[in-house]
């Protein structure tokens, strides 16, 4: 298996791992929740401008609740279909557990809570293809042909 291959399983297994911490901090079952649920990121928000050709206000508006950092990917959730009611769940970088409730305006998402829970450090794992890669990179660096 390629290094690519082997970073996009981690990096999936990795998320999917913060993901289940955060829910369950909450009080949820993170496999009760996927099923009743569909989530979106900032990769599928990115799409969606580029496939349309333009900017749309709502799009713009949940950008701004998933931009900035956080350990795992940002991801807002959809429950039992409804599109004017958003939460977003990620880790921050001091492993607190955050969910924000949003509600679609005309023009905006609002926010109707923030919740922070303290939340477990997910160890991420790097692929040995990585550390080989960046070897060999620093060696190309410090020795040049």
């Amino acid at each position: 298996m390629d290094c690519e291959r082997k970073k996009d399983i981690r990096n999936k297994e990795f998320n999917e791992q913060v993901m289940n911490d955060i829910f369950t901090s909450f009080g949820h079952k993170y496999d009760e929740i996927i099923d009743q649920s569909m989530y979106i990121n900032m990769i599928d928000l990115m799409k969606y401008t580029v496939l349309t050709g333009k900017q749309d206000k709502q799009l713009e508006h949940l950008k701004d609740h998933i931009g900035g950092e956080s350990i795992g990917e940002k991801r807002i959730y959809f429950f039992h279909g409804d599109p004017n009611t958003a939460y977003v769940f990620y880790k921050d970088k001091g492993n607190n557990n955050t969910v924000i409730h949003l509600k679609r305006e005309e023009n905006d998402w609002i926010v109707l809570d923030e919740q922070v829970k303290k939340g477990k450090k997910i160890q991420y794992i790097r692929e040995k293809c990585e550390d080989d890669y960046f070897m060999k990179r620093m060696f190309h660096n410090l020795y040049p042909e």
